[in-house]
């Protein structure tokens, strides 16, 4: 039978030099147009102080993240730092938010919330004010699967925490100036 033979061999299918070049090619231009990768951020201050009310997930984020940080250390007390990140209040919330015509619910919404202000030593004004800011994410809810939708709902919410975590810092970079 014809269509169970294998196909005809194809003659000039050998591509991958020209692939090669073509990549080669597009790398130099990317590389000649100022093009890299986005590497630690810059946030302004040599040492950072991070500090939280009661025990805060995101700003043990911030803190694994100065960790990982060639540009900027983490201080150990507020005084030896260069400005002072106060976690003020992270609260979690989880509420219904759909409702299907059988009076059922279908949709939850999470929401991680987080104010903080920053400082600087021997400054009255602090360079933030104290600022909200919040993360929101939905989640299908299923009465046959309970164990798995509560896994993933933590596995929101570390994604929410490391996002607040990110944006905090950007803050942190704007207001020091650095772009």
């Amino acid at each position: 039978m014809w269509w169970l033979e294998s196909s005809p061999r194809r003659r000039g299918s050998n591509w991958a030099p020209a692939y090669a070049g073509v990549t080669a090619i597009a790398l130099a231009l990317l590389s000649a147009c100022g093009f890299q990768l986005r590497g630690d951020p810059a946030l302004g201050v040599k040492a950072l102080a991070v500090s939280a009310a009661g025990g805060s997930t995101v700003a043990a984020d911030i803190r694994r993240a100065l960790r990982g940080s060639s540009a900027t250390s983490l201080a150990s007390t507020p005084e030896t730092a260069g400005a002072h990140l106060r976690l003020l209040q992270e609260a979690r919330d989880k509420s219904v938010y759909t409702i299907t015509g059988a009076g059922r619910v279908y949709e939850h919404q999470l929401r991680l919330i987080v104010r903080y202000d920053l400082v600087r030593p021997g400054q009255e004004d602090p360079v933030i004010a104290p600022t909200e800011i919040e993360a929101r994410r939905l989640i299908t809810y299923s009465e046959a699967a309970p164990v798995a939708k509560e896994a993933e709902e933590a596995l929101l919410f570390k994604d929410m925490q490391v996002e607040l975590a990110g944006r905090i810092l950007r803050q942190v970079a704007i207001a020091q100036g650095v772009r």
